[in-house]
Formats: structure tokens, sequence, C-alpha cells
């Protein structure tokens, strides 16, 4: 059996306005932290942040040392994270403000 659901398109509207988040400084805040940061760390502190999961690695066995040779990739710098970063500035100042 089926069921036909009918649907009012101003409240559906309502609903996606509702849902829909708004342009705030937390937002701006969060990309910077989620894309940034880890950025800039990884190019001050990279060669530190390699040679302590490469002793961590060296010193484990099994799948810890596994996932400490794969964490060696943090200390190196994601070009696509601050490509990723800029765009989500770009979108996050381009978006229109209600």
């Amino acid at each position: 059996m089926r069921y036909r659901v009918k649907i009012n398109q101003e409240k559906l509207n309502e609903l996606k306005k509702q849902l829909q988040p708004g342009k705030s400084y937390w937002a701006l805040i969060g990309i910077v932290i989620f894309f940034f940061v880890p950025e800039v760390v990884a190019y001050f502190w990279g060669d530190e942040i390699k040679e302590f999961f490469n002793l961590k690695a060296a010193h484990s066995s099994g799948a810890l040392k596994y996932l400490y040779s794969k964490l060696t990739s943090l200390g190196e710098n994601s070009y696509f994270n601050i490509a990723l970063g800029v765009l989500f500035v770009v979108w996050f100042f381009k978006a229109r403000k209600e």
C-alpha cells in the first residue's frame, strides 16, 4: 500500500530556512581552528611531531606500530587542507547574510 503525502511548499521552505545555519563569528573561528591552525603547527613543529611518532613506533608493536607510523604524516603540510580552508573562508564572506 502506498501513501501519498501532500507537501506544503511554503512550510517546507520555512523549515529549510530554520535549519540553514547562519553566518556568525563562531563559524569563522571554527574554519580557522580546523583548517589553518593545524597547518601552522605542522609548519613550525613538523619535525618534532615526526620524531615523536617515530620514537613511539620504535617502542611499540603490532597495530600500534602501524598507527604511529601513519601518524608521522601529521608533521607534513597539507595543501589540500589549506585550499579547502580558503574556499570555506571565501564561501563564508560571499554567502548572503539574512
